[in-house]
């Protein structure tokens, strides 16, 4: 992005200013007042005397116009037709840079010259739904420009022989500036140099860190909206979602018809879900006749008001994100909602006729997130067990630019960067691990995450404790508890130690035993009756799912720890079914969990990974072919021996391979560990990259990324029995609960007769 500072004869400038008004009245030339009024007003220009802003305004050099939404500003058919290429300020919205297949260009650039040049009366004609973003027709977004942001034609190389087209994301006020006014006012007034040449070194540094994958993550950020979307979006976190659909059944019970559906546009680790963004434009607004949805600018958030709502579809149609859905309140509709229509029916939203805000029946009405406005919480995000569905800033989550880059074009460029400043953009983190927050984000939302903390603690001290308690009874029975209570009796004053010491003792039966079986059990009954704290009204009103989930988790785990401490491990008679039934209980939740996590990196959460690794090799193969070869030999080796365990017939033995081989990586968390383990894998790489001559830095990145392909390889192989797996698992769980809670009852019923 670079344009040279040519010089201009200063007396060419001095005639034009002479003959340019030195006011603002009605001193300059018709209509262009108010331009004059916004060119003042910009950070860029400050410092430039009236008379020389003025008199480029006056001779066309410098003009500001405003442009709607998904226009074109400069693309190669104008260009070639021979339209000159000025540098553009953006005082105000976005604009992006993008290749189009030919066709496709032509054909909305007929478009915006036909709509252009229509008189009042053909646009008044003119459907108020738009075509489709231009940012969804892009073959690749390259490229995207904010608020005090420069650019020209030369801003971005061609990609791929493929001429860019810039256009506006969101409607726009555009300052263009001729080339030769930029070198007069630069030679005239160092401060407006200065200024050029801080705003042309940032928009480099920015645009050369948007390479390989990060143009992946900018083409999605610009492609799926999220550029133009409000201050937050929701996303599911696919490596923390058990897929249980708590948030879409809650929204649906708040409201009659869900306003949110899982499944939408994913980037790795992350699910931007279908729902209302609250666009910057709001575009679903103008196409409503009927005035039945506006944007609130207090709350921020675009409402319907579902007492005026005709069902006429247009919002839904011009909403190019499919989150506004239509719903049926005829009981004869294929898709009638009967709970949508009875709160539509308790607040009087259906009536119609004379004296009400509408005249005809309604068959459907419009319905979209709003993001709970009259509620405390956000239901879906409440409902949420796991804490998988938050909501985030969405320029903290892409971070197209670090903020102090923000900052400063907003400022007109009037300082330097620091190193600090100079944070890197498009960072994958979040996309390629996942965000990991579990508190809602941005959200509202219920929380009672305290609680479990507490019990968590207070159930595992217990257990330490009853567990110190059953060492020292049989290890070290005089520092016992058991014997202090002993000695205080009075039947045992004049015993000798040796006869006290006799009756202490650990066996499954009256005594201690009887409570940790007893606090065992009642843990693992609430772990086991979870699916109805979930479901019922009163235990959602006392409490989040996420609460109850964590008390599902610190049951399920820390119940049967006491379990084991009861039985002590004394199971030769019948009640032994009940504790490998919990066995089996336990095992199977922690292996749904893992699925859970595991499946979602197998499907879509590691492309972005391994597209990264692998540029990041074809990089260095020219530098280091030689290392590469051995990487790239290592790496086939791991990929025949995944392929082998794939075509094995057994779903159990690729798990439980796979399983071995995550726990296998484990000694490489410990980075002093690999001293001690010359048969580590990480390692024995790094050793061998350090003998062809691979400095320390990249051979420990290199070895890092081999280790992560390898993960990634042969997870990939074993994913479809990965899924079938996880579509099986409750059929393990759930059963050999209630099993569970059998044994358990009838042994605590025998063992109750048999006391009394």
């Amino acid at each position: 992005m670079t344009f040279a500072v040519l010089p201009v004869e200063m007396s060419n400038f001095a005639a034009i200013q002479r003959n340019a008004p030195v006011g603002t009245g009605g001193m300059l030339p018709p209509g262009l007042e108010q331009d004059y009024a916004v060119l003042r007003q910009l950070p860029i220009f400050a410092g430039i005397p009236d008379a020389d802003l003025m008199a480029a305004l006056s001779a066309g050099g410098i003009a500001q116009r405003r442009v709607e939404r998904d226009m074109f500003v400069l693309d190669p058919i104008g260009l070639a037709n021979g339209a000159p290429s000025p540098v553009i300020y953006i005082a105000e919205g976005q604009v992006a840079a993008a290749v189009f297949q030919d066709a496709e260009l032509a054909e909305r650039r007929a478009y915006q010259l036909a709509h252009e040049n229509a008189s009042k009366e053909e646009r008044e004609e003119e459907s108020l739904i738009k075509p489709p973003p231009l940012a969804r027709i892009a073959l690749k977004n390259v490229a995207l420009f904010m608020e005090g942001d420069l650019f020209n034609s030369g801003a971005l190389a061609a990609t791929r022989g493929q001429p860019i087209a810039f256009y506006t994301t969101a409607p726009a006020i555009l300052v263009s500036i001729d080339h030769r006014w930029i070198a007069e006012l630069a030679v005239r007034h160092p401060v407006f140099e200065a200024r050029l040449r801080r705003a042309l070194s940032v928009s480099r540094e920015r645009l050369a860190w948007v390479a390989g994958v990060k143009q992946e993550l900018l083409d999605f950020f610009v492609r799926q909206g999220i550029s133009v979307s409000g201050e937050m979006v929701r996303v599911r976190q696919l490596g923390l979602c058990i897929d249980c659909k708590l948030c879409e059944e809650a929204c649906e019970e708040r409201y009659g018809a869900k306003r949110l559906t899982l499944g939408g546009y994913q980037l790795g680790m992350l699910d931007f879900i279908y729902t209302c963004r609250t666009c910057t434009d709001q575009r679903c607004i103008d196409p409503c006749a009927y005035d039945s949805i506006k944007f609130d600018a207090n709350k921020k958030e675009v409402v319907i008001n579902e007492s005026t709502c005709t069902g006429c579809t247009a919002c839904a149609q011009a909403c190019p994100y499919g989150a506004i859905d239509m719903v049926e309140v005829e009981p004869d509709a294929p898709t009638f909602k009967e709970d949508f229509k009875l709160r539509l029916d308790k607040k009087g939203a259906l009536t119609f006729g004379t004296g009400t805000p509408r005249i005809a029946r309604a068959r459907r009405i419009a319905n979209k997130c709003d993001h709970c406005i009259a509620y405390g919480d956000q239901a879906c995000v409440s409902a949420c067990p796991t804490g998988s569905l938050i909501e985030m800033n969405a320029y903290d989550l892409f971070r197209e630019r670090s903020p102090a880059m923000a900052q400063l074009a907003r400022t007109g460029f009037d300082g330097d960067l620091t190193k600090k400043d100079r944070r890197e953009v498009l960072p994958m983190e979040a996309f390629t691990e996942g965000p990991d927050i579990h508190s809602g984000g941005l959200a509202k939302v219920k929380r009672g995450r305290y609680a479990p903390l507490l019990f968590w603690m207070l159930g595992l001290l217990v257990f330490i404790g009853a567990f110190g308690e059953i060492l020292l009874r049989i290890y070290a029975p005089a520092m016992s508890y058991q014997y202090s209570v002993l000695k205080a009796l009075p039947e045992y004053a004049d015993l000798p130690e040796a006869a006290v010491l006799e009756n202490i003792k650990y066996r499954a039966g009256p005594g201690l035993s009887v409570y940790l079986g007893l606090i065992g059990t009642g843990l693992m009954l609430i772990a086991a009756v979870y699916p109805i704290f979930r479901r019922i009204k009163f235990f959602r009103w006392l409490s989040s799912n996420t609460m109850w989930f964590d008390f599902h988790l610190m049951a399920g785990i820390v119940g049967p720890m006491f379990v084991g401490l009861h039985s002590a491990l004394k199971l030769d008679t019948w009640v032994s079914a009940a504790f490998w039934s919990m066995v089996i209980v336990v095992i199977s939740g922690f292996l749904g969990r893992y699925l859970y996590t595991l499946v979602p990196q197998l499907s879509s959460g590691v492309e972005l990974e391994e597209l990264d690794h692998q540029r990041t090799f074809e990089r260095l193969r020219p530098t280091m072919p030689v290392a590469i070869a051995e990487l790239d030999r290592e790496l086939a080796e791991h990929r025949a021996d995944a392929q082998r365990v794939a075509q094995s017939p057994s779903v159990l033995f690729s798990m439980i391979w796979l399983l071995r081989q995550d726990i296998a990586r484990i000694p490489f968390i410990i980075p002093w560990l690999s001293v001690f383990l010359d048969d580590v894998p990480g390692y024995a790489r790094r050793r061998r990259l350090k003998h062809l001559g691979v400095d320390r830095k990249t051979r420990k990145d290199l070895s890092r990324r081999a280790a992560r392909m390898i993960a990634i390889s042969r997870r990939q192989v074993v994913a479809p029995k990965a899924q079938v797996l996880l579509h099986s698992w409750k059929k393990v769980h759930v059963p050999f609960t209630v099993l569970l809670t059998g044994f358990a009852v009838v042994h605590i019923w025998e063992a109750w007769s048999r006391a009394w």
